[in-house]
């Protein structure tokens, strides 16, 4: 019994440092989320003044900048010098900024039911509960959901290691349960 006891104490600790190192995660991704809506629409304000428009033109135009950035499946290409569909560089850029503005929340998300899991193995006597469970569901899909962006036979194997977790915590509740109306 002292045996499971001194297991269960390790588990506590080790859910503690990782809830606060997680928790620490999080509040970097919504300060990197919110730094990159700032600039997104910064760059957006300066696309719509023309003058700063043309001075960018010309910057772009004189290096011959471009971007070309395939981030999560998606392409982000264009010449900056360019004035095709009537977009600038800097419009370009601001949407970029959103766009990674968003993926930078759906990170942090998946950080706070992470926490929350941790949370929850913490505070209760034994990791397997319904309410891990629960907490373990949106991280996985969302996990996958990136993963599957770079990949779909990476996604699909992300996929099918997750849902093997879920499976043997799913398990675990079950025996515990079990285990909780025995005695």
């Amino acid at each position: 019994m002292n045996e499971q006891n001194n297991k269960m104490e390790k588990i506590k600790r080790s859910s503690n440092i990782t809830k606060r190192i997680v928790t620490i995660g999080k509040i970097f991704m919504i300060a990197v989320a919110v730094m990159t809506f700032v600039s997104g629409i910064i760059l957006f304000a300066l696309s719509t003044d023309s003058n700063e428009s043309d001075k960018f033109r010309q910057i772009a135009e004189m290096e011959q900048l471009t971007i070309d950035i395939r981030i999560f499946g998606f392409d982000i290409a264009t010449d900056l010098a360019d004035d095709t569909a009537d977009l600038n560089g800097l419009t370009v850029l601001g949407a970029f900024m959103f766009f990674l503005c968003v993926l930078f929340i759906l990170f942090a998300v998946t950080l706070h039911f992470v926490a929350k899991t941790f949370k929850e193995i913490r505070d209760s006597d034994s990791p397997f509960r319904p309410a891990v469970l629960k907490n373990l569901r949106l991280p996985f899909i969302l996990i996958t959901l990136m993963a599957s962006q770079n990949s779909l036979i990476f996604g699909a194997v992300v996929g099918v290691a997750l849902w093997c977790v879920y499976c043997i915590v799913d398990y675990g509740c079950e025996l515990q349960r079990q285990s909780d109306e025995t005695l």
